[in-house]
């Protein structure tokens, strides 16, 4: 009974954390995380044939089919670092660098075969934070800001609530995992002003800049199984449907489709092998379809209005997704990792001038690791990445070519307790 309290008592807590800090600024595959979880992210994000804690669901629910109760939470320090510098002029930095994320996800064993579980984690996000530079060549005597309006900037921020029951089959060999999906959003944006006011497809002013933040909820589903093919050798798989979210109200006037902002569908393949008792090598293969949401994939130079149907958007292409990963057990309760993650950077020359708020451009990520166990119910780990700089230029409706670019920086530290 006492231990039924407590974790009903964990539970309790993980929600109400996750919900009350949902700053996230993930904008590493696209504006996806490149892992979810501390031992994934070790290993460049794998996790379709390999799962290790309670975050599985949020890569392939098929995870957890009798996987031990056992909670994790952890807290990565995320730091971007993007910038824009316009042909001729001094390099603009975004002012917010440091995020902190948390993470959160709770398994109950069944019984050997069976188990649920429920992860809450920062889906994705971007954010961009310009500084109020004098700019009166563009704006006029006593103009400030790239876009005419002071500091300028937006911030995207998802959080994703999974609850996941999954079940092995054909005596252990084959998992099958279902999760329905429900997502909250936030948006904001800022200093969007001289948009407003000099580019005509611009019609309702009024829902296009600085209307604060506003919020929408959202559902979808993921299904994902995982096969056992050889001996150590697994193969694993997920889908993960569109997730419908309500509208951004507040900004129907720039978001295409009146305010509609989707989650886009992903889909993918892994496969893990223990090639020595203690050394396992993971690969998977992931897609985003950005095209799945015209804010985001509509080239941000269609000519009708922003927020109509075919308004622009962000002009963001599906990426492909390689992930590579090495675990090695050394002994004395030491698990250590790296991996390497190459994602496709989603951004056109074409959409560089709208992409200045949301410079997305990221592909390489390198990775590292550890997990020190300490007895049969602790566990602490570690991951870092490293994402080099990477940029993309395009002209601008400002008289000058732009180079949008980002390199990115994060710490995570997770604890795990197993009941």
């Amino acid at each position: 009974m006492e231990a039924r309290i407590i974790r009903r008592s964990l539970v309790t807590i993980a929600v109400g954390l996750a919900m009350g800090s949902a700053g996230v600024a993930h904008a590493t595959n696209g504006y996806f995380a490149h892992g979810y979880g501390t031992k994934a992210k070790g290993m460049g994000g794998v996790g379709m044939a390999i799962s290790q804690d309670a975050y599985a669901p949020a890569i392939n629910p098929a995870g957890i089919a009798g996987m031990e109760s056992r909670i994790d939470g952890s807290l990565a320090y995320f730091r971007p670092e993007r910038s824009v510098t316009f042909e001729g002029a001094p390099t603009l930095d975004s002012d917010s660098k440091s995020f902190f994320i948390p993470s959160i996800g709770y398994v109950q064993q069944i019984d050997e075969n069976r188990s649920w579980g429920i992860a809450l984690m920062g889906n994705g996000g971007l954010n961009t934070d310009y500084p109020a530079i004098p700019n009166e060549d563009l704006c006029g005597p006593g103009g400030t800001g790239l876009f005419c309006g002071g500091a300028a900037g937006v911030n995207l921020e998802q959080l994703a609530i999974i609850p996941t029951y999954a079940q092995k089959f054909a005596d252990g060999r084959v998992s099958v995992g279902f999760s329905p999906i429900i997502s909250y959003q936030r948006f904001s944006a800022k200093g969007l002003d001289g948009l407003a006011v000099l580019d005509p497809r611009v019609t309702d002013s009024d829902n296009f800049t600085g209307r604060g933040t506003d919020t929408t909820w959202g559902y979808g589903g993921q299904i994902g199984f995982q096969a056992e093919i050889a001996d150590g050798v697994t193969l694993g798989g997920s889908y993960r449907s569109k997730i419908r979210n309500g509208d951004f109200d507040d900004y129907s006037g720039l978001f295409a489709g009146g305010g509609s902002f989707d989650v886009p569908s992903t889909y993918g393949l892994g496969i893990s092998a223990d090639v020595t008792p203690a050394v396992t090598l993971s690969a998977d293969y992931v897609r985003i379809n950005y095209s799945d949401v015209d804010a985001i994939s509509n080239p941000s130079t269609n000519e009708a209005p922003f927020g109509s149907a075919n308004g622009p958007g962000f002009g963001w292409r599906d990426i492909n997704i390689i992930k590579l990963g090495a675990q090695f057990e050394t002994g004395n309760d030491w698990t250590w990792r790296v991996g390497y993650n190459r994602g496709q950077n989603p951004i056109r020359s074409r959409d560089v001038a709208l992409n200045i708020l949301a410079p997305g451009v990221m592909e390489d990520h390198f990775t590292a690791g550890f997990t020190k166990s300490f007895g049969s119910q602790h566990e602490l780990s570690f991951a870092a990445m490293y994402a080099p700089s990477n940029s993309v230029t395009g002209p601008t409706p400002f008289g000058a070519d732009a180079t949008i670019e980002m390199k990115q920086y994060e710490l995570e530290i997770g604890y795990a307790y197993r009941f």
